[in-house]
């Protein structure tokens, strides 16, 4: 079991918790309080991740049945699904922000159901989308993701203070990785989830015809660069980040540059669909052909061409039509 204090404030305990997803390897969760002990993000339900959550606890002297508060960066299956588990050990009062309550509240399914389905009308066969769809974690997690809604939850918002003990978290709206992520400030250090990661890119989705996820996300790093200057930030996967401010201009920058990108084979090609723009971006893979990626790796990448697809209509850059049966988009 590994368990690392290393680059950490002293009043944050660290449990690094198993992820059976390729390339993820752990979920940071974050135990905060003494005599009052909250966590942060959870992680994934399996019975080796329960484990490790356990000894991890009982390595820092808490009991879970001491627990008193679970706050959900976001409702990805490997930060939240393990909160029934402490919610049958102890009166824990459970947060997360207010629109990814509303994913969850409307069914985690039918969220990724009319994600696939925006894939198909993009141009994924038939064939590659039921893969998609069969194994997608958040479909296969759904009895977890049901025992969720069997607990009160309390949805926060940007500005809301929580207070664990004697901390006092901030809430901070910052979505785009998922529509209602948070991040948790205090003192000079804050709660990423996976809105900002240290060495990874976080994933950002095309969920719906009218939303403008990377829109979001953008100012999302725009607001972390103004207001986060030389704050360390605490991420939901790997090491911390000494400077979060830095980081989200590394992010932003890259964004700007897959735009760019995506823009330019826009008008090469005079028409793309989702699909065909994810065939053709670099993307920073080892695999030489669409074939050898993963059902997984095929849904981010899908996701991510249409959500720059659509931040390009956003802004001017591109319009949307439907050609041959498709959802695409054609320069403006």
């Amino acid at each position: 079991m590994a368990i690392s204090n290393a680059g950490i404030p002293g009043w944050v305990r660290l449990a690094k918790i198993p992820v059976p997803l390729p390339g993820i390897g752990h979920v940071n969760t974050y135990i905060v309080g003494d005599e009052e002990v909250w966590i942060i993000d959870p992680g994934f339900y399996t019975a080796t991740a329960a484990r490790s959550l356990f000894r991890s606890l009982k390595l820092h002297g808490v009991s879970p049945c001491s627990v008193r508060g679970v706050i959900a960066t976001h409702f990805h299956v490997d930060h939240v699904t393990m909160t029934p588990l402490l919610g049958e050990l102890a009166s824990a009062t459970l947060y997360m922000g207010r629109d990814d309550w509303r994913i969850l509240e409307n069914g985690v399914e039918n969220f990724v159901s009319s994600v696939v389905e925006i894939y198909r009308w993009s141009g994924v066969p038939a064939g590659e989308a039921e893969v998609i769809l069969r194994q997608h974690p958040a479909v296969r997690m759904l009895e977890a993701y049901n025992a969720l809604l069997e607990y009160k939850w309390n949805t926060v918002a940007d500005g809301d203070l929580l207070r664990a003990g004697t901390v006092e978290f901030s809430v901070v709206a910052a979505p785009g990785h998922t529509p209602g992520h948070i991040l948790l400030a205090v003192n000079n250090t804050v709660f990423t989830g996976d809105a900002l990661l240290g060495d990874i890119t976080p994933h950002i989705l095309l969920h719906d015809l009218d939303a403008d996820p990377l829109g979001d996300y953008m100012e999302t790093l725009k607001r972390i660069e103004r207001g986060f200057t030389g704050v360390l930030g605490l991420p939901g996967h790997r090491e911390p980040i000494r400077d979060v401010a830095a980081r989200a201009a590394q992010l932003r920058r890259h964004h700007e540059k897959r735009l760019h990108e995506i823009h330019g084979l826009l008008v090469r090609e005079k028409f793309l669909t989702g699909y065909m723009a994810a065939k053709m971006v670099k993307w920073r893979t080892k695999h030489r052909s669409w074939s050898d990626y993963s059902p997984a790796e095929k849904f981010f990448a899908v996701g991510e061409a249409l959500a720059h697809l659509k931040r390009l209509e956003v802004i001017g850059l591109a319009e949307r039509v439907e050609k041959n049966g498709l959802v695409g988009w054609r320069p403006a």
